[in-house]
């Protein structure tokens, strides 16, 4: 019969031959210590939940006293009376998905209806960023506070707001996917409240584009800076010209003609090239041919192969070498993974240099010398391969000065005077 578990039963209970064996209590049916041959003790309850046997594990003895376990026990009986398994939860949560599976799928499932350069972007934030803090947590433990934390240390330790923004939009999605997957019931990157984005236009003048041009022509590595070149002499994204292959080019006609797979709008874009830019990818492919021939290799099909052949994906170690030394930025502080300056062996300051144009800069500034040539917005964005309106209307700005000009010559007419005269009272009276 069974007995009331007591400190002094659990303390003198000895180990079975083999196997294991259990004390049971008389105050509450299906709780237990359970002894084993190698003398480990520990409380057991025993139940059933929907017409299945259970046992769940409530802890060690002596570190759960048995008054402790007991409590327990009872509680865990009153939840099965309720209709709950706490067994079956405690597994359930075993197995529930880690943060980690909800990248994998998120990587299989999503993440390829995505642009090559917005893969790669998204991929580097969550190993650089998501999986380290979250990786082996399960994706219903993730708290609001816990995102906001991530995106406030994005912000302030590695300085980037920026990207804080990018990094919760992406996990914003992730969650919207699992709760589609019914991993979790709620999207904590929800309500995160988003640093403020400036939008910045830079536009290159024809100094600063003549000292990049003969930066380009002296870089000692021809087949970035071509696509550098490239970039500047048709406004195309970087994806579009580093994942270019020769079958979208008729030299013949001086056409380029991008696939929808290839543009961000998914559309297919047909564009004409100018002289420079045809001129540039005829020796491209001519010393491409020349090259293939002697190493006894087919061409390859990308107009700017990798080393390992396949296209180049980033061109950014070039960018920040052409711009030094044309002079477009500055050397600033290396920082840390807290916001400190990084020491040399000498303790003086590391510093980098940093461009104060970005790449995508050249879009902008292909568009400002549209503008100043005299083309139109809805001629800007079909070169650009704008879908928008509106994408294609920031550069509107641009216009204000042949706007005023065309305007002072429609009031010198009325006045019947010339442009110059106005110019030269108006110096007269600064």
């Amino acid at each position: 019969m069974p007995e009331k578990l007591t400190e002094a039963a659990a303390r003198k209970a000895l180990p079975p031959v083999r196997g294991q064996t259990m004390l049971w209590d008389s105050e509450v049916k299906g709780f237990a210590l359970r002894i084993t041959k190698g003398g480990a003790k520990s409380f057991i309850l025993d139940y059933r939940a929907e017409g299945r046997q259970r046992r769940i594990t409530i802890g060690a003895w002596p570190d759960w006293t048995v008054a402790a376990a007991r409590q327990t026990a009872k509680d865990m009986k009153r939840e099965v009376d309720l209709g709950r398994d706490p067994m079956g939860e405690r597994q359930a949560q075993r197995e529930a998905p880690t943060v980690q599976e909800m990248w994998e799928r998120y990587a299989s499932e999503h993440l390829p209806k995505k642009a090559e350069r917005s893969q790669a972007d998204e991929r580097m934030m969550w190993e650089k960023i998501i999986l380290p803090r979250f990786g082996k947590m399960k994706v219903a433990q993730i708290t609001h506070e816990d995102v906001d934390a991530l995106h406030r240390d994005i912000t302030e330790i590695r300085g980037t707001p920026v990207r804080a923004n990018r990094t919760i939009e992406v996990l914003r999605k992730a969650f919207n996917l699992a709760i589609r997957w019914k991993w979790r019931d709620d999207n904590p990157a929800s309500g995160v409240r988003r640093n403020p984005e400036e939008k910045r236009n830079r536009y290159l003048n024809r100094t600063e584009i003549a000292a990049l041009a003969q930066a380009l022509n002296e870089h000692s590595e021809p087949m970035s800076a071509n696509a550098i070149k490239l970039l500047m002499l048709t406004g195309a994204r970087r994806g579009e010209v580093l994942g270019a292959t020769w079958e979208m080019f008729d030299l013949e006609n001086g056409v380029w003609t991008k696939p929808s797979a290839h543009t961000k709008q998914r559309k297919l874009h047909r564009v004409p090239l100018s002289r420079p830019a045809l001129q540039l990818l005829v020796e491209m492919k001519a010393a491409a041919k020349a090259k293939a021939e002697a190493e006894g290799t087919p061409p390859s099909p990308y107009v700017f192969p990798g080393p390992t052949g396949k296209p180049l994906t980033e061109i950014k170690r070039t960018w920040v070498s052409v711009c030094r030394r044309a002079g477009l930025g500055a050397e600033v502080p290396v920082l840390d993974a807290k916001g400190k300056p990084v020491l040399d062996r000498n303790g003086n300051p590391k510093t980098r240099f940093k461009p104060d144009v970005r790449i995508h800069d050249i879009r902008h500034s292909f568009a400002s010398i549209l503008v100043s040539a005299g083309a139109s917005l809805p001629l800007i964005g079909q070169m650009l391969g704008h879908t928008q309106v509106q994408t294609t209307q920031r550069y509107a700005h641009l216009f204000d000065d042949p706007l005023r000009k065309a305007a002072e010559t429609v009031g010198a007419f009325v006045l019947q005077r010339s442009p110059e005269e106005f110019n030269a009272k108006e110096a007269e009276q600064k």
